[in-house]
């Protein structure tokens, strides 16, 4: 008996190190499915047509993306919706007979309290919307994630175009939280989660936020799965930003504007992916591009053309 606690300990130590092997190894083999450069169009290609839709996606994967981002919310209905804002957006929606939306109206029409049958009947492509003048006008919808991922996989399939990763943004915060705007972390991960498992997309995806509790999640629950962390702040840095989270994640993005020579050696040292965001002049990308970066997410991912 008096050899039993060595011989525990060591079956403990080897038991840690096969867990932890396994966990590497998943991910290693996730991102390994991921291009060598990241070519990711932005809520679809928001600078051509209506954000976060159908045609959005398509239209994207046709310019050059080989990344497509969506933006995540949790109906009442339970239903993983496809959408940026937490309530209808005004400066881009009409009712369904194709009316204005008053702006005092929009909180009438929070996702989170609204079933996605109700959802649906928005017009999210026809009105004209400031600031994207290219942007093709056509009548369309928010769809499900479900509904997307079957959309997009027909439509590299019928083309016999490399299928394409999806980096899913799950947006959840504290405020969200205390407003009803959204799911907790844990439903929100355990509703995507459902739904990209119950697809044929194997690990080709990831799940990114500026929220480090769903990532937390993620991390700790399903550790075969991509991780990306947006970032805006000005005033962390790449490690105060790990050591609060609390792990390393695959993907790091900052805005554009605060990539730097030692935001890049710091995605080096610490092995992530540097994938800047919202980048939309063909000159900042090759600026960028020089720095070193893996990746860039643009409203414009027809601009990759001309790297």
């Amino acid at each position: 008996m008096k050899y039993m606690l060595p011989l525990l300990s060591v079956t403990s130590v080897i038991a840690t190190f096969v867990l932890f092997s396994c966990k590497t190894t998943q991910k290693t083999a996730a991102i390994n499915q991921f291009p060598a450069f990241y070519k990711e169009g932005h809520r679809g290609t928001r600078g051509l047509m209506p954000e976060n839709t159908i045609p959005a996606m398509t239209k994207a994967i046709e310019a050059g993306a080989n990344i497509i981002e969506v933006d995540i919310y949790i109906t009442k209905d339970k239903q993983v919706l496809i959408a940026h804002d937490p309530m209808v957006n005004v400066n881009h929606s009409y009712y369904e007979d194709g009316s204005e939306i008053a702006k005092e109206d929009a909180k009438k029409y929070i996702w989170r309290q609204m079933n996605y049958a109700d959802i649906r009947k928005f017009d999210v492509g026809s009105k004209p919307y400031n600031g994207w003048p290219q942007q093709q006008k056509i009548k369309t919808y928010m769809p499900l994630l479900g509904e997307l991922i079957d959309s997009v996989e027909a439509f590299t399939t019928e083309r016999k175009l490399t299928p394409v990763i999806y980096n899913i943004e799950v947006k959840t915060s504290p405020k969200y939280d205390s407003l009803g705007y959204n799911a907790g972390p844990e439903e929100m991960i355990e509703s995507v989660m459902d739904v990209v498992n119950s697809k044929n997309i194997g690990k080709r995806f990831y799940i990114q936020s500026f929220d480090m509790r769903p990532l937390q999640v993620v991390h700790q629950k399903y550790p075969g799965v991509t991780i990306g962390f947006l970032t805006d702040s000005k005033t962390a840095s790449v490690d105060q930003n790990l050591a609060q989270l609390g792990f390393t994640p695959e993907i790091y993005s900052p805005h554009y504007k605060l990539v730097t020579p030692e935001v890049v050696n710091a995605c080096k040292q610490n092995k992530m992916k540097l994938v800047p965001w919202t980048v939309n002049t063909v000159e900042e990308m090759k600026a960028l591009v020089k720095l070193g970066v893996d990746g860039i997410i643009t409203d414009y991912p027809n601009y990759f053309s001309q790297l």
